[in-house]
């Protein structure tokens, strides 16, 4: 629910709640590889989707009421931050995307440490209709500390010294990687907002 409230808060509103069933999940996808060095390599990803009517436009007072797939209406106050909102009518479809993506894969020993965050944010031009794209990623790396077979687990410790136990989906994974090799993981999130003219 709150990822679906962000989304919707990204191009128009400072908050914004829409009930859960007006989301749809696609589920967790999940993909195993093999990189060029032979080292394993993990993908997962989740994507929700969600929509809301507007119902109706007040330009005098900017408050933008919407009504969920389900039925339930909230009013929102658009604040003179909001870009384009002389472009929202009633009648557009609020649609919103929200994806979550984690890939994992193990570098060579020796190869230096990974940290950083960086975020990236496109909007509309003037006259369009509201929509924007955020893209916030996240990398981080660790080495490999540990690696018990027995019980199918691999420890990684952070730059900090910090060490967490990991268990791979695949246990025969833990034949490719050694002792002091980096484990490096790459986190996004995607959020795209748009509204849109009904096509009904």
């Amino acid at each position: 629910m709150k990822k679906y409230i962000v989304l919707l808060a990204l191009v128009l509103f400072p908050a914004l709640a829409i009930a859960d069933s007006t989301s749809v999940n696609e589920g967790v996808k999940v993909h195993h590889g093999t990189t060029a060095t032979g080292h394993p390599y993990f993908k997962a990803s989740e994507t929700v989707h969600g929509q809301g009517t507007v119902v109706s436009v007040n330009k005098k007072t900017r408050v933008v009421k919407v009504r969920g797939e389900q039925g339930d209406t909230i009013a929102v106050t658009c604040g003179p931050d909001i870009k384009n909102f002389a472009q929202i009518a009633k009648g557009d479809v609020i649609k919103v995307k929200y994806t979550e993506t984690l890939t994992v894969h193990v570098e060579p020993e020796g190869s230096p440490q990974k940290a950083s965050a960086e975020t990236n944010l496109s909007t509309g031009k003037p006259g369009e209709k509201p929509h924007a794209t955020q893209k916030d990623k996240m990398t981080f790396s660790g080495t490999i500390s540990a690696i018990d077979t027995t019980k199918g687990t691999v420890t990684v410790k952070g730059a900090g010294g910090d060490e967490i136990v990991l268990r791979p989906t695949v246990k025969e994974n833990l034949k490719k990687v050694k002792v002091g090799e980096i484990v490096v993981f790459n986190y996004m999130q995607t959020t795209a907002v748009s509204v849109e003219v009904s096509k009904k």
